[in-house]
Parts: C-alpha cells; structure tokens; sequence
C-alpha cells in the first residue's frame, strides 16, 4: 500500500514539475512549449482544460511560425468542435499551413472551396487542392475525391481512366469507401 501512494505521489510530482517546465519555456517564448502548452490545456493533458488559454498559446506559437500550432488552430476553427466555427480564421490558418507544406491543409481548402465555406464556392479550385494533397501528401481522401470527380467529370474535365486510377490509389492507402465506389460504378468495365 505504501509503495502504490509512493509511486501516485512520485507521478503526480513528476507531473507538475513537467508542466511547470512547459509554462517557464512556453512564458520565455519557446514556440514548441507554447504549443505543446496549448495541446495541453485542449485535452486536459496535466492541465486544466481550457480551450480559451489553448487558443492563446497556440496563437503564441503561430506568430513564431510554429507548425502544428497553425494546424491546430486552422483545425479548431475548421471543424468548431469546442469552439465556434469560423471558416475565416480557419481559411487563413489553413493557407498559411499548407504553404508549409501540410497537406491536411491542403485538403481542407479543397473542401472549403468545393462547398464555398468562407469562400466562393469555386470547385476547380477545390479539386486543384485535392489534386495536391493526393499527389504530394498521399492522402487517401484526397485521392478518392480526385478519382471520383475525374471519373464523373464533376467540376474537372472528364478522365475516366486517370479517375480509376486515383480510386485504386485511395484504396491502397486505406480509403474506406473507394471499394464501395469501385463496386457501385462497375469500375472493372473500364479496365483494358
């Protein structure tokens, strides 16, 4: 019994001396503990959770370019689940994530245009995001849209070859629906 409330005390010890660790850097302007500060106020991580305080520090981070700090201000405003949605914020936070390359970013601005959220509603644009995000960033989403939208000629020039292709990609990558898809359209008709 005495070593199970030594041991509790020990991590809990360890614990707060870590986190005090995280607020002295993330106070002296160290991007990554500003980050890694906010991630811990998101999830209630040895922190309290505080979505507002998370928000502060990932903006800390972000004015010092650090990246997942961009991307997960980008996606808290994308999606609004404990915040309010803004597809304004999110749309400036994901440009600025997917000009360092963050292909996620790339594929949620290829939703935002393909729907007009925060934007107009431009789908060529969308798919030229996607087309991004499945080529450099091999994101099996991307990859199943790009296919789709190719293969049905929705928004982009009809390919019906390159689309099949993009669908046996989105597949491969783990794509959950791209089967489905394969089989609902006969897909294997078109094969040579």
């Amino acid at each position: 019994m005495k070593r199970t409330i030594l041991f509790v005390l020990c991590i809990t010890l360890t614990h707060a001396v870590l986190s005090q660790t995280f607020v002295r850097d993330a106070e002296n302007g160290d991007a990554n503990a500003q980050y890694r500060l906010g991630k811990m106020y998101e999830r209630a991580d040895r922190m309290p959770k505080d979505i507002q305080k998370a928000i502060y520090w990932y903006e800390k981070a972000a004015e010092q370019n650090q990246q997942d700090a961009i991307m997960a201000l980008a996606e808290l405003y994308y999606y609004g689940v404990e915040v309010e949605k803004n597809n304004t914020k999110a749309l400036k936070y994901m440009k600025i994530a997917a000009e360092n390359k963050n292909y996620e970013a790339y594929f949620c601005l290829g939703q935002m245009y393909s729907q007009g959220m925060g934007v107009d509603k431009d789908i060529r644009k969308g798919f030229n995001f996607y087309k991004i995000a499945a080529d450099k960033g091999e994101i099996a989403k991307a990859q199943f849209l790009v296919g789709s939208m190719l293969f049905e000629g929705n928004g982009v020039e009809k390919n019906i070859p390159m689309g099949i292709n993009y669908i046996k990609l989105a597949f491969q990558n783990g794509h959950p629906t791209a089967m489905d898809y394969w089989k609902q359209h006969k897909l294997w008709e078109y094969e040579e």
